[in-house]
């Protein structure tokens, strides 16, 4: 749970549990922030060392896109169906940086097949300038979410509409990452989150998850970001 959004705004008696969404966010957070740095220190030519950053920023990209069309698709019709006046102040705000986020994503996704064919570092510095200013973009966005809209949908969005949201994205996740992904909720999430993020999973799912996530994130994580 980041500093700037205390958990009782967002679960409590009579209010939907919307902490998932700063589990989400707080992942995001854990696996992009690094990347910047990590491209710039692939020497020319290291093949293995740019195709698994380009993988990896890749599966992020990906998720991420998925993560915002669930919010576009799901979440801002209900909220500003039954609260417009008190979202109107926040409408232009997360427009603008849905916009910004989106337009970053896309010029990422451009650079990044680019420097998979070009792996020198000049490409590389090319490529983390934009990640890096994709991380700040998106960090403003997520923030202003988990302090401005969380507390809204806390209490104007039902648990079930709530849930069909997380339902959509876990849809995002390849079937092969689901242990990888859930490793990271481990790492990063309050327990009590997590954990009620598992329970909702068939019970086969809940095993698999208990046994591999953790280390397959910690194998991902090493060869991904060192020991």
């Amino acid at each position: 749970m980041t500093a700037n959004t205390p958990s009782a705004v967002l679960h409590g008696p009579g209010l939907t549990d919307v902490r998932g969404m700063v589990l989400a966010h707080d992942a995001f957070r854990r696996v992009l922030r690094p990347v910047p740095a990590l491209i710039r220190e692939v020497p020319d030519g290291y093949l293995a060392r740019v195709r698994l950053l380009a993988d990896h920023l890749e599966l992020v990209l990906n998720m991420l896109t998925h993560h915002h069309e669930g919010e576009d698709e799901l979440l801002w019709p209900t909220l500003l169906a039954r609260v417009p006046d008190e979202l109107a102040p926040l409408v232009h705000l997360m427009e603008s940086q849905h916009e910004g986020v989106h337009g970053m994503l896309e010029e990422v996704g451009t650079r990044l097949p680019r420097w998979r064919k070009d792996p020198t570092r000049p490409a590389g510095a090319r490529l983390a300038d934009r990640v890096e200013h994709l991380v700040v973009l998106l960090d403003e966005h997520m923030q202003a979410e988990e302090q401005h809209v969380l507390p809204i949908a806390t209490r104007t969005v039902t648990q079930a509409e709530w849930d069909a949201l997380g339902e959509r994205g876990v849809k995002g996740i390849p079937l092969s990452k689901g242990p990888l992904i859930f490793g990271i909720f481990m790492e990063v999430g309050d327990p009590e989150v997590v954990a009620d993020e598992l329970a909702k999973a068939p019970a086969p799912v809940r095993l698999l998850l208990r046994l591999t996530a953790r280390r397959a994130w910690r194998r991902y994580r090493t060869r991904l970001f060192g020991a």
